[in-house]
């Protein structure tokens, strides 16, 4: 009843009901550009993977020391068959937790971006819950700032150990090599999965 009774006054005011926005048409991808994405991605990623896996993997180890654990010895069951397989038995604990790293770094850009491009809904929580919006915020800036300081120290623990003295700038350098790589990564994700073609 007060519905409809204020639909007029909506109307002779000038106030329309909110409506929800529509859904902008999008055009399917040629097949040449499916292709590129998932070609380059399988260039790309492996590479990706490797960093994390050595570089990541070496930082949360000098970080802290049960990051060295082996897969094999954790009471985990059937985790003691990695022993017996060449290449198994050198995984550990630091391995895994680099690999989610991976995972949640790469997320986290890939959402930054999505949300800069105006197709998430994170940023309309801004004005109607501005402390969890902060509050996610920071969560973000935390885990970004995280990660390259993990990619930092295994730099620098590699660095440490080799024949030649490498020089002290070369380790931040390479740490915001690394963090503008992985953010091109995501926003080029992005740009794929919310661009006008499908």
């Amino acid at each position: 009843m007060f519905d409809e009774m204020d639909s007029p006054f909506n109307e002779a005011f000038g106030k329309s009901p909110e409506s929800p926005r529509p859904t902008p048409l999008r055009v399917r991808k040629t097949w040449q550009q499916t292709l590129t994405f998932w070609g380059t991605n399988l260039l790309v990623m492996p590479f990706v993977l490797v960093c994390y896996l050595t570089i990541s993997a070496e930082g949360l180890r000098q970080m802290m020391g049960v990051f060295g654990m082996r897969l094999y010895k954790t009471p985990i069951p059937g985790a003691g068959l990695l022993r017996n397989y060449d290449g198994w038995d050198k995984l550990d604990i630091g391995s895994v937790a680099a690999l989610l790293l991976c995972v949640s770094a790469s997320y986290i850009w890939f959402r930054v971006f999505t949300e800069l491009m105006g197709y998430g809904k994170f940023t309309e929580i801004r004005t109607k819950k501005p402390i969890l919006f902060y509050l996610l915020t920071a969560f973000i800036g935390i885990m970004l700032i995280g990660d390259s300081a993990i990619f930092y120290f295994g730099l620098q623990s590699k660095a440490a150990g080799g024949w030649s003295e490498t020089p002290f700038y070369i380790a931040p350098m390479a740490t915001i090599l690394y963090m503008a790589g992985l953010a091109l990564l995501g926003a080029w994700h992005a740009d794929y999965h919310c661009s006008g073609t499908v």
